[in-house]
């Protein structure tokens, strides 16, 4: 799922991507820091930062939201670069692949 919702980057779509999970269960349930994501044309925007409260694939899950976390942008060429280096490093697979 964490794949799927980082690689949901049509220009247009925002997206919850959980970014840390819990460390004993590793579990979408657990304590679940997120980001929302923005993407663009041309670049994929990391709006902010938070507190996942409900179940990640809720409509419009609860969401505390950091007030002094900064954002980030990045070209969508190197993003998806990076996202494939990672799967490869790891040895994931997409169904798309």
């Amino acid at each position: 799922m964490v794949w799927d919702r980082s690689y949901s980057t049509a220009p247009g779509w925002t997206t919850l991507v959980p970014l840390l999970v819990c460390s004993d269960d590793l579990d979408l349930s657990c304590t679940v820091i997120v980001v929302e994501q923005h993407a663009h044309e041309d670049h994929i925007h990391w709006r902010r930062f938070g507190l996942l409260h409900e179940v990640i694939t809720l409509e419009q899950p609860r969401v505390s939201w950091f007030e002094a976390a900064c954002t980030a942008t990045f070209e969508r060429a190197e993003f998806h670069h990076t996202l494939d280096e990672f799967r490869r490093l790891e040895g994931v697979v997409m169904a798309w692949d």
